[in-house]
């Protein structure tokens, strides 16, 4: 089973997560994190001891299927990647 990293933007360079396996809510972070790049790794540090990938929605756009050591490893990268592929108007497929 792929959990979910489902990513939402609640101000400029501000965001929140949740995480969920199937139809269950598997966790929440609802404290603002000041950016993408530590939303990222604190959801990988959460991922990694159960899951070796997860599928990452930003804002509602699914934008794919990420190994959860580059949430923790490589976030710098990731998050710069998800925020060009979820530019509005971007089809994702």
């Amino acid at each position: 089973m792929l959990p979910l990293l489902e990513i939402r933007r609640v101000g400029r360079d501000i965001y929140t997560y949740s995480v969920r396996a199937g139809r269950t809510d598997a966790g929440r972070c609802e404290d603002p994190i000041d950016s993408l790049e530590r939303c990222l790794n604190d959801a990988g540090d959460s991922l990694g001891h159960y899951f070796p990938s997860v599928s990452v929605s930003l804002d509602g756009q699914d934008l794919g299927s990420y190994s959860v050591r580059s949430l923790q490893q490589n976030s710098v990268g990731l998050a710069a990647e998800l925020l060009v592929k979820a530019r509005p108007g971007r089809m994702t497929s």
